[in-house]
């Protein structure tokens, strides 16, 4: 099972805006002109006028009394204008030509409704699962903290100064929990935003990926971490804080879902351009129903319960990718393994480093 390397795309109604408002004002002086053509009695123009007010809803801003305002205008200055002999083609033509543009109008109006609809419901369940996950993320650190604070109070002559030490690390590092929790919430929201800020260093991916490597093969005692860097033109450019944040985020993810003495394996390659990163691991896989849907923010699907965290890893990871102009794609198979692919542009300036 695998799911296309692709490019987050955000719902929004009113995507060329611009000319959506270049195309009303056209409308508007074409039925201007249709009014001009036929007899004052043909009222038909003036229910056209309907058209270009209802095209603004697909405006960012939308301006349905300005538009109203110059119908009615024109409305009047063409109930005066009387044409020498109407030509009963031009009324007929005028009139269907009027219908079938009411018809498309209903239908596109509908279609934005319906994807209003879907904007929101995605929102709502946006935000149910943003509160859940904090509610439970939160609370389980709270417990940590209140569990080992009471214990202390209550146990205080009892214990030994390395007892202390003990319990006074679990509530550090259950408030730790909470500050990255918080931390990678707020950071969501400014990717949300589009306000992600890039830098420009150029990067060596297979240092990276070594040094990335050798730190959590010293933090996963026992855990097989294994390396196969075969790209020789390995120089991106980018930001080398959030780029190792979004290798060590995947790599992560491979070392939590599979079995202790599960190797994962990590392999670059170049090709056509591009450095092409590839972590694979041995785990329980993902289930097909969660695999389109591992990388929206808060989601955590069946095989994430068990483990802590708040969802936003792969969410975190193909947003910066992308802000590097690169892709991800994901391959799983439940039981079998989860392979992510992460491919680069090339530095063009860059050969080997």
């Amino acid at each position: 099972m695998k799911t296309k390397p692709k490019r987050a795309k955000r719902l929004h109604l009113f995507v060329g805006s611009r000319w959506v408002s270049v195309a009303i004002w056209v409308q508007l002086a074409a039925i201007f002109l249709f009014d001009v053509w036929t007899h004052p009695e043909n009222v038909s123009a003036c229910f056209a006028y309907t058209i270009p007010i209802f095209m603004s809803l697909f405006e960012a801003r939308p301006r349905p009394l300005l538009y109203a305002a110059a119908a009615t205008l024109l409305s009047i200055v063409g109930s005066f204008i009387e044409p020498s002999s109407e030509l009963p083609i031009v009324a007929i033509l005028g009139n269907r030509i009027i219908a079938i543009a009411t018809q498309w109008l209903a239908a596109m109006l509908v279609k934005a409704q319906y994807r209003r609809h879907v904007e929101i419901q995605w929102v709502a369940e946006l935000q149910h699962r943003f509160v859940d996950i904090l509610s439970h993320e939160i609370g389980t650190a709270l417990t940590a903290i209140t569990g080992q604070a009471y214990r202390l109070m209550k146990l205080s002559g009892q214990l030994s100064p390395g007892d202390l030490r003990v319990r006074a690390e679990k509530i550090r590092n259950a408030a730790e929990r909470i500050e990255t929790i918080l931390d990678r919430v707020q950071f969501a929201s400014s990717l949300g935003d589009g306000t992600i800020p890039i830098g420009h260093d150029a990067i060596d991916v297979n240092a990276m990926l070594q040094a990335l490597t050798d730190q959590l093969r010293e933090e996963q005692r026992g855990r097989s971490i294994e390396l196969k860097l075969q790209a020789q033109s390995r120089l991106v450019r980018g930001d080398e804080i959030l780029l190792r944040q979004a290798l060590e985020n995947v790599v992560m993810n491979s070392v939590k879902y599979s079995a202790e003495d599960s190797p994962v394996l990590i392999d670059t390659v170049e090709r056509s351009g591009v450095v092409r990163v590839t972590i694979a691991d041995r785990g329980q896989g993902i289930a097909a129903s969660d695999l389109s849907r591992v990388r929206q923010p808060y989601y955590r699907g069946a095989s994430s319960k068990g483990t802590s965290g708040a969802g936003l890893g792969l969410y975190f990871v193909e947003r910066i990718v992308e802000a590097h102009g690169g892709t991800i794609g994901i391959e799983s198979e439940p039981g079998e393994g989860t392979s992510v692919v992460i491919e680069l542009p090339q530095s063009k300036e860059s050969g080997t480093a």
